[in-house]
């Protein structure tokens, strides 16, 4: 009955589980950059066949997508940052 009006223990976390929490999380920030990465490289790839065959429209579909990406990257290192800065 008391757990319902003053709530449940919260769980106590040490230093050494947040830093391994934290270097988690960088290295999972890390695969998502380079896998980020291929993903703009293979747009680019995209658009150069699409600019040989002669559709426009296509090709500036995957630069947009590619735009897209590069915006998802550049927050993936602002996060970085600011993980490595605590």
């Amino acid at each position: 009955m008391f757990s319902r009006i003053f709530g449940k223990p919260k769980q106590e976390t040490t230093a050494l589980a947040t830093l391994e929490k934290l270097t988690e999380t960088l290295e999972m920030l890390e695969k998502k950059e380079k896998l980020l990465m291929k993903k703009v490289a293979e747009e680019v790839e995209k658009a150069k066949e699409h600019t040989k065959a002669k559709n426009k429209t296509a090709a500036i579909r995957c630069l947009k997508r590619k735009r897209l990406y590069e915006q998802q990257i550049e927050n993936l290192g602002n996060f970085q940052l600011r993980i490595h800065d605590q």
